[in-house]
């Protein structure tokens, strides 16, 4: 005879639960502290740039709660020490999606979290807005050089996305 009740998981799915929440409530604190202190985020835009520990990563999710919008979860899957948490968002007048890959410590705390998101113009816009964010920080000036480096990307895609569609459509 089987008895039922409550199906044990893996002690990381319980701290992918804890991140979702705190993101979706927008509690920083929260969710810096789902990181271990040595935790690496690394960016869906560059492999030449990473996060690393609390205060990084605190940063960043400050300027990310100030730019992404209406976020929410979608998905997540937990198997062991990897996680994947799937969700949307909204930045300015365009829609968002990504996937976050989870990589935690035997304490349950994440140690590696990276990001992936789509569509082009939506990357290309995050890109100019976190980017310059991050850089306000400290310097107002360079936030604008940034900005500037990074807004002909993002009005291309935005430009290329539709024409692109129309010309590959017919060709299917």
């Amino acid at each position: 005879m089987s008895q039922e009740g409550p199906v044990s998981q893996p002690e990381s799915t319980q701290a992918v639960l804890p991140l979702r929440s705190a993101m979706e409530a927008r509690d920083k604190a929260a969710v810096v502290d789902a990181f271990a202190p040595d935790a690496v985020f690394r960016s869906p835009l560059t492999t030449r740039l990473a996060f690393t520990g609390h205060e990084q990563i605190g940063a960043l999710v400050q300027v990310l709660f100030e730019v992404l919008e209406d976020l929410r979860y979608t998905d997540q899957a937990c198997d062991g020490s990897t996680g994947f948490l799937a969700w949307r968002a909204r930045i300015e007048d365009q829609q968002i999606e990504g996937a976050d890959l989870l990589r935690f410590g035997p304490d349950g705390k994440i140690r590696e979290f990276t990001v992936f998101f789509r569509p082009l113009p939506a990357a290309a816009l995050a890109l100019r807005l976190i980017g310059s964010g991050l850089v306000r920080r400290k310097s107002p000036a360079r936030a604008v050089v940034v900005s500037g480096l990074t807004r002909p990307l993002e009005i291309m895609t935005r430009a290329g996305d539709p024409i692109g569609v129309r010309l590959v459509r017919p060709a299917l």
